[in-house]
């Protein structure tokens, strides 16, 4: 009899095969040489990979195999000092290239980091290194393109080339007659999310001793490149966060991404971290992950409690800004503290969490309180409280902390910088200088960036606070204050300066007061209700959002989980 001796029930699953697109960071520009595009690697269709490469293999999954996803960041923008190239993207052991960092300038130092997923550009002048250069992946794939190559200006004016796209070499400089930059290459296009979008794009070299023109950016995220004529201040563009476009020359690069495309039938039966945004197309769901996370294939998803945790904010001096308060969290793309990533969600088990919220820091240079999550007796979770603020004739008590206090001038310790931040919590203040006559100091600094210094008869600026969405809005954390000045002048605060674990405002000792306390601090736990427990102490205020309940504690409590 036909099909005698078969077991249907004993076939294989059918297997599961995904499609993916990975970009990586964008190189940042040098004084002269464009930023290379980010590697571009692509198995969707019949689309091109990087280098206008062939299409890759799709990756078949496994049950309960975890695949990690790794978004590289845009690489730094170089000067007259090293810049850097753009960090790796990944799938598990499938590794985009971060873009070449634009050739330094001068040219005189031995250089690597021109070569990536796509190639810096030259810069302006002779010297020992040359065009970046697409290096192969691991796996001996092709993923960008050549920088562009440079020679020598003549008399005042310098030229610098642009950096390689993913589709299109960097462009070299002309430097005869009027002379041009070269332009960045263009960037590869792929539909894989539903839409044709073009990223991927090198940055443009730049011009020196003129204002125009500048190097253009590269289709698909490049940066264009700056305009050197009698400055210190780049004014090109950086690359396009999230394309992988390699910084125009002086500027940064932007940051990769990693886009995942799986049958929904498959997706439903597994789970993500990482906050990555979720589509479909037809049959298929679409996961764009904009920073590192997960996806784990055919398996159960664990209990997870996310938290967002911000210590108090250090109060102000006369003249130094508070820091803002420490701030970690789990919850959403846009990262923690210090520009660190996202962290991983706490796992629900039976007992007793214990909160703790800390107080801000009272005018005249305090520093702020911790706060943290505890369990049995253990710190899941501690942030350090905002560095205080400075005074012209003594630096503050605690000038560092979760983010640091901004200085003053005139110490009579003989500091000048700004108090330094946790690493993962918060950003340094600001520094002061000292000039006689004009007292002043540096901005507080902040969750999601640094406080400035203090300038000539100006006042620094505190650092700006970080956005997240945990209570299902955006709200914005943990900004720094803003330094003060003898008389007016006084610096902006940063974004969220008046909200949880934000840094006191200086006014100067001419105003009263002259100081301010720091924010107090924060703590929110969002879980799904299904696994609320309902007991709390410390009259928690208890929302929910979707299928989410959350818990806001502004002062000490605890949730007990059973």
């Amino acid at each position: 009899m036909f099909g005698q001796g078969i077991n249907f029930g004993a076939l294989a699953a059918a297997e599961v095969v995904v499609d993916f697109l990975i970009i990586a960071g964008g190189g940042g520009g040098s004084r002269y040489g464009g930023g290379g595009a980010g590697g571009y690697r692509n198995s969707y269709s019949t689309e091109s990979s990087g280098g206008v490469s062939s299409t890759e293999d799709k990756i078949t999954l496994e049950d309960g195999t975890t695949y990690t996803i790794t978004v590289g960041a845009g690489g730094n923008a170089g000067n007259r000092s090293a810049g850097s190239a753009g960090g790796n993207s990944s799938i598990n052991s499938i590794i985009a290239n971060g873009g070449g960092e634009g050739v330094r300038w001068p040219n005189n130092t031995a250089q690597s980091t021109q070569n990536g997923g796509s190639g810096g550009g030259q810069t302006d002048g002779s010297g020992s290194n040359s065009a970046g250069t697409s290096v192969a992946t691991s796996d001996g794939k092709t993923q960008g393109t050549a920088g562009g190559a440079s020679g020598y200006g003549s008399g005042s004016y310098y030229y610098g080339a642009g950096g390689g796209g993913a589709g299109v070499a960097g462009a070299s400089s002309t430097q005869s007659g009027a002379g041009n930059p070269g332009a960045g290459g263009n960037g590869l296009a792929s539909s894989i999310t539903g839409s044709s979008i073009t990223r991927a794009g090198g940055g443009g070299g730049a011009v020196g001793g003129q204002t125009s023109p500048k190097g253009v950016a590269g289709t698909g995220g490049g940066g264009e490149g700056t305009a050197w004529n009698g400055g210190e201040t780049a004014n090109g563009t950086n690359g396009t966060t999230n394309y992988g476009g390699g910084g125009g020359a002086g500027m940064s690069g932007g940051s990769g991404i990693v886009v995942f495309r799986l049958p929904t039938s498959a997706y439903t039966t597994g789970y993500t971290t990482g906050f990555p945004t979720a589509t479909t197309d037809g049959s298929d769901t679409i996961l764009q992950y904009t920073a590192s996370g997960t996806y784990v294939h055919k398996a159960t998803q664990p209990n997870f409690m996310y938290y967002l945790v911000v210590a108090g904010g250090g109060g102000s001096y006369s003249f130094g800004g508070g820091g803002a308060g420490g701030l970690r969290t789990s919850y959403g793309a846009q990262g923690s503290g210090g520009g660190s990533s996202t962290e991983s969600a706490i796992t629900l088990s039976s007992g007793t969490y214990t909160i703790t919220v800390g107080s801000g820091g009272g005018g005249g240079g305090n520093a702020g309180s911790e706060s943290k999550i505890v369990k049995n007796s253990s710190n899941l979770v501690q942030c350090t409280g905002g560095g205080g603020g400075g005074h012209t004739t003594s630096g503050p008590r605690t000038p560092n902390g979760g983010s640091g206090g901004g200085h003053s001038n005139n110490w009579t310790d003989g500091a000048n910088s700004g108090g330094t931040g946790v690493s993962g919590e918060g950003f340094a203040g600001g520094g002061g200088t000292a000039i006689y006559g004009q007292d002043g100091g540096g901005g507080g600094g902040g969750a999601a960036a640094a406080g400035t210094a203090r300038g000539n008869s100006v006042a620094g600026n505190g650092g700006n606070g970080l956005a997240v969405s945990i209570t299902g809005s955006s709200i914005t954390y943990a900004g720094g204050g803003a330094g003060g000045y003898a008389t007016a002048n006084f610096g902006t605060s940063g974004t969220g300066y008046d909200n949880y674990g934000g840094g006191g405002v200086a006014y100067g000792y001419s105003s009263v007061p002259s100081s301010a306390d720091g924010q107090d601090g924060v703590v929110i736990l969002r879980m799904s209700t299904s696994n609320y427990s309902g007991t709390t102490t410390g009259s928690p205020t208890v929302t929910t959002s979707g299928s989410d309940t959350i818990l806001k504690f502004t002062g000490s409590g605890t949730y007990v989980h059973s």
